[in-house]
């Protein structure tokens, strides 16, 4: 578990503390929780945001493998749609 998800669950515990016993922190303490929180939502979503980016990347390599793939495969069929590199045009008179 990240170290701010550790204090995160600290400060929550110390806030649900200090509700029962009806102890009032100084707004230091709220302040504190509201920025962890925050933290951890802003993280949340990076994370998120960089493993959509990462899937996208797979995703298109390996769109681009299976279109090589196939298109060696057609070459090897002997498709039409596949021109040749190495045709050589002739000439009728040769």
């Amino acid at each position: 578990m990240p170290i701010y998800q550790i204090i995160l669950v600290i400060a929550v515990v110390i806030l649900v503390l200090s509700l029962l016993l009806n102890l009032l922190f100084s707004p230091i303490t709220w302040i504190i929780i509201a920025i962890l929180v925050i933290y951890s939502f802003i993280r949340r979503y990076l994370y998120e945001k960089q493993l959509k980016e990462y899937n996208e990347r797979i995703e298109k390599e390996i769109a681009e493998k299976k279109a090589a793939y196939q298109s060696g495969q057609a070459y090897r069929n002997g498709s039409d749609d596949v021109i040749d590199v190495n045709y050589v045009e002739k000439d009728e008179n040769e």
